[in-house]
């Protein structure tokens, strides 16, 4: 079964990511779903640096998990 990822992007990267994997004669969309099954299998290979810590300490504050439920919220209604 296969299903439609949709994501939003910088014009500008898109179209370099195409011409770049073009020029290496390389499928995008493989590419894409080559970084997904990497990235799935060995998630470490990205390191954006963010502590556990931190991420969890904003998490247990009740004022930032509020104001995020709310622009989930709006989100949910904007694209579904």
């Amino acid at each position: 079964m296969t299903t439609t990822f949709q994501i939003r992007v910088d014009e500008d990267l898109k179209n370099e990511f195409l011409i770049a994997s073009k020029d290496k004669w390389l499928d995008w969309s493989m590419l894409i779903r080559y970084f997904m099954k990497s990235f799935t299998n060995k998630p470490e290979i990205v390191n954006f640096d963010i502590r556990d810590s931190f991420f969890d300490s904003m998490m247990n504050d009740s004022q930032i998990t509020t104001k995020l439920e709310k622009i989930s919220n709006k989100l949910d209604k904007i694209w579904f």
